[in-house]
């Protein structure tokens, strides 16, 4: 997945929001984080950041966040505001006899810049989970945006990013049986080299055996998408609205998990007002 000629950019935007903070801090931290989450934690540099989800047993995703190395034996975890108090409690819900402290959650200012903006020495930040962008922890907000020369700008652009880049939402994309393949993450999040961790039978298996039943896919309407609204392809249910935006250029544009056979190009029907709709891959063009 990457940019296409009709991806909007922050250019020299940025977004101003918040995020949620916990600490994983202690002589065992990374190999606790290791057998945990699907990125490799242990060769991190300090202050490299990766991008990473947290699964169930099952292989089914329970969150995503960045992870952060800010030292030897200390690390940093984003994720949204309201998923940062049960990212605690399920790490807690793992930590055992290991030699570690789990601190937070804590809410903090995020600042969403293009990465091609120079934030060296700045502190806690990772790789944005929209192709092109960098999240950057920050005191302030409107300080930081004017110290980068960046003009802070609807959080409205993020998901017209988003959404044409087609970058699944934990929680607004997914539900709570969702598979990293349907949501077209493992190239991005999981290291299929690195050693076992939870849930890594059932994404190895549905790797190997090459598909999934459902894909995350992109729409482009005649006119704005209603969340939750039914997807019919041929009078069948293919699946439902997740996500919807405006783009500049290509208007009306949305995603959410199909049926596999549903093929790119096809028209579909959404919700009860019949809006047709072309199925297409990310990003969207």
């Amino acid at each position: 997945m990457g940019p296409s000629d009709t991806l909007p950019t922050l250019s020299r935007s940025c977004v101003i929001g918040q995020c949620g903070l916990v600490w994983v801090e202690g002589p065992d931290a990374a190999t606790f984080l290791q057998g945990l989450v699907t990125c490799n934690v242990s060769d991190l540099a300090d202050g490299d950041g990766r991008l990473a989800l947290l699964l169930d047993a099952k292989g089914h995703i329970t969150a995503q966040l960045q992870i952060v190395r800010d030292g030897p034996r200390c690390f940093s975890l984003i994720t949204d505001p309201a998923a940062a108090p049960r990212l605690a409690v399920d790490l807690d819900r793992f930590h055992f006899s290991e030699d570690l402290e789990i601190l937070g959650p804590e809410i903090s200012v995020c600042v969403t810049i293009s990465d091609e903006i120079d934030t060296a020495a700045l502190g806690i930040s990772a790789p944005g989970w929209i192709p092109g962008t960098r999240d950057v922890i920050v005191d302030d907000g409107a300080e930081a945006a004017a110290n980068w020369g960046c003009e802070p700008t609807s959080r409205d652009v993020l998901e017209v990013l988003r959404v044409t880049a087609g970058v699944a939402r934990v929680g607004v994309d997914t539900g709570p049986k969702t598979l990293v393949q349907e949501v077209l993450l493992e190239g991005r999040v999981v290291d299929f080299s690195k050693g076992c961790y939870l849930g890594q039978e059932t994404v190895a298996r549905a790797q190997h055996r090459g598909q999934v039943n459902r894909t995350l896919r992109g729409l482009i309407a005649e006119r704005p998408l209603p969340i939750g609204a039914e997807v019919r392809h041929e009078d069948q249910l293919v699946g439902t609205i997740s996500s919807a935006a405006v783009h500049p250029t290509l208007g009306a544009i949305g995603m959410g998990i199909l049926r596999r056979e549903t093929p790119d190009g096809a028209t579909v029907v959404v919700g009860p007002d019949a809006i047709s709709a072309t199925v297409n891959g990310f990003p969207l063009r």
